[in-house]
């Protein structure tokens, strides 16, 4: 019998907390250029503890240097909290060697080349205003975050913010919700959607009949006359059909 590998179905992206917001961080590196130029990429995707996209960045900074362009991803995410005044957040990458480099550097310090932005995620994260906690994910719990960096090196030159899902966004959030596929066999639709179209009878229009209306405004005058208080014992009698 063939052996068969096992597949990873473990959670694939856990919710943060109540009261705290979850930051997922990618940076995307080609060995070779993009069509537009770009080499690296950064996605950052803020979610709530229900899971809902608070915001979403996509793009580049040019960086020609994948641990640099790993670190500012990171910085990224941390600097968008810090504008959007988001006290308490778990950061997440996946990029094992920027996430340790930066944290052995209060004792090891850094490569020169890293050392300004390595400093600045030490500020950061040193602001005593803001609770914060940084850690490494699973490829698969950040598949959202680098989605978005790969969209954002191939499209931007900067960093941009979304504001609408597109693309794949709407797919890879179902999937980290546990709300399976979205193919169209999968989605719902209303039920009106599925009836037949009512097509509503026409009807003849009415013909006056000789002699009606004369009645009806005959009928009409008496009992306004009634509710006058005009006391005609013949009107009322009339309008009561007596």
């Amino acid at each position: 019998m063939e052996n068969v590998e096992n597949v990873n179905v473990n959670v694939r992206w856990e919710m943060p907390p109540k009261g705290l917001i979850k930051i997922n961080v990618a940076g995307f590196f080609s060995e070779q250029p993009l069509e537009n130029g770009n080499v690296s990429g950064i996605g950052v995707v803020f979610r709530n503890s229900r899971g809902s996209i608070l915001r979403m960045y996509a793009g580049s900074l040019q960086k020609m240097d994948r641990r640099i362009n790993e670190l500012f991803a990171m910085l990224e995410g941390m600097k968008r909290a810090f504008y959007a005044n988001f006290p308490d957040y778990i950061l997440e990458t996946q990029h094992v060697d920027a996430f340790w480099e930066w944290r052995h550097s209060s004792i090891e310090g850094a490569t020169p080349d890293h050392a300004s932005i390595v400093q600045q995620l030490n500020q950061r994260k040193g602001d005593k205003n803001f609770w914060s906690n940084v850690r490494l994910a699973d490829p698969q719990d950040n598949v959202l975050a680098m989605y978005l960096a790969e969209f954002g090196a191939a499209h931007w030159t900067t960093i941009v913010q979304i504001k609408k899902p597109f693309g794949r966004v709407h797919e890879l959030w179902n999937l980290d919700m546990g709300l399976g596929p979205v193919d169209p066999q999968f989605l719902a639709v209303r039920e009106e959607d599925l009836l037949p179209e009512v097509v509503e009878p026409e009807f003849e229009p009415i013909v006056a009949i000789a002699g009606f209306e004369e009645e009806l405004d005959e009928n009409e005058m008496l009992v306004e006359q009634v509710q006058a208080g005009v006391e005609d014992d013949d009107a009322i009698a009339a309008v009561m059909g007596v």
